[in-house]
């Protein structure tokens, strides 16, 4: 037991140790004020989310789509027509077209027939959007109950002569003929498919943090047979060819477990490929600019870009801080490209564009700290190969005595 306790205490004195205990620590320091600040009051910030209401009978609708935009607690913007409504909705500029279709206010005069509303919502998003937009259309629906009670029904019972108490009860009876159209629009069916955009976040960063750290350890330890710009470039040659492995193995494993694009597995890999490079360029500039301390820097990057990439609720509902420094993190384009990729979208041209751009301005970067960072003296092969072999203490010995 003592000699259990002595080895504790050896372990402690390691700096290893230190090091490992400290980064377990600060992990659960940057989840905490990471999180917890980008997700604080989430449900009341939900209103930020942007729906669009399409009037297709005109003039004679006007005063249902007024009441309908202020009576929701949703961001709502204007569209001309239906084609515009859905480029938005794809783009994700909006989460939900709320259509009036033509003729919406003649059909209220025909007590006998029902009406429709359609509602078109876009599945390529995170789950959470998904449940918030069919309570949005379960409120419009019976919004719209109302108006058409208040503004058509109770008018035309009004006329036929009935007294106003009878109008009240028939028209409270034919309150809800309104009835809800749903289009899915990207329809997701399996939830495992809407997982993946954060899967790649969180995996491809991970493995980039540890891949770099490694690399760092093996640089250091070269030193002394490499400069610094043979260093870098080598290290970077790694980076490439485990990109290629990784991506490979990736998207490969997705296929396996039934994660299909429309634009084919290779498309997938390709992109992968992309994402896999610009998160190692990232994780091995924090290296190159803090030394080991980067790795801290990493831990830290984790979490923030989980958060302001939108993978797990819309970027939208974040703090303004999340979603401005997102701009500017490779973790935003990932998803999105990921989303338009398994989910259904415009297409991944601009999210690769800004992945490339992002790796190249992190590649330069690094090579600015390479640069900055002064290097130590190389010994080449050569220098080694002349100088004399050690010769062992005891061999030097016997070697003299025999002299003498």
């Amino acid at each position: 037991m003592k000699g259990i306790f002595q080895t504790s205490l050896l372990f402690l004195k390691n700096g290893a140790t230190i090091v490992g205990l400290i980064t377990a620590v600060l992990f659960q320091v940057f989840f905490n004020i990471i999180w917890l600040s980008g997700y604080d009051q989430v449900n009341e910030r939900m209103t930020q989310l942007a729906v669009t209401i399409v009037n297709e009978d005109g003039v004679a609708a006007e005063p249902v789509a007024e009441s309908l935009a202020a009576g929701l607690n949703f961001e709502v913007k204007t569209s001309e027509s239906m084609q515009e409504a859905r480029q938005m909705l794809t783009d994700r500029d909006v989460y939900m077209i709320i259509e009036i279709p033509s003729g919406f206010m003649q059909q209220a005069e025909d007590l006998s027939k029902p009406m429709a509303v359609k509602y078109v919502m876009n599945e390529s998003n995170v789950a959470t959007v998904k449940s918030v937009m069919q309570n949005v259309a379960a409120q419009v629906t019976a919004t719209l109950n109302r108006e058409v009670q208040q503004e058509v029904i109770h008018g035309v019972l009004n006329q036929s002569g009935m007294t106003a108490d009878q109008a009240d009860a028939l028209a409270l009876g034919l309150s809800s003929r309104v009835e809800a159209e749903v289009e899915r629009l990207n329809p997701v069916d399996n939830f495992a498919s809407s997982m993946v955009p954060m899967l790649i976040v969180t995996a491809t960063f991970t493995g980039a943090m540890l891949l770099s750290m490694n690399l760092q350890k093996v640089s250091g330890e070269l030193s002394g047979r490499a400069g610094k710009w043979e260093r870098f470039w080598a290290r970077n040659i790694v980076n490439l060819g485990a990109a290629f492995i990784v991506s490979l193995v990736g998207s490969g494993m997705m296929h396996i477990m039934g994660v299909s694009s429309a634009d084919g597995w290779f498309m997938l890999w390709l992109f992968q490929l992309l994402i896999t490079i610009s998160f190692l360029f990232m994780a091995q500039l924090s290296l190159l600019l803090l030394g080991n301390a980067g790795a801290w820097l990493n831990s830290a990057l984790l979490p923030l870009l989980m958060l302001s990439s939108g993978s797990t609720i819309p970027r939208d509902v974040m703090p303004e801080f999340y979603q401005f420094i997102g701009h500017y993190l490779p973790a935003t384009y990932a998803v999105e490209g990921m989303m338009n990729l398994v989910l259904g979208g415009n297409g991944i041209g601009r999210d690769a564009m800004l992945l490339a751009v992002i790796g190249g301005v992190t590649l330069t970067l690094g090579a600015l700290c390479t640069w900055i960072r002064r290097s130590g003296p190389v010994r080449s092969e050569a220098r080694r190969e002349d100088q004399p072999a050690a010769v062992p203490v005891a061999l030097k010995a016997t070697v003299s005595s025999s002299d003498h």
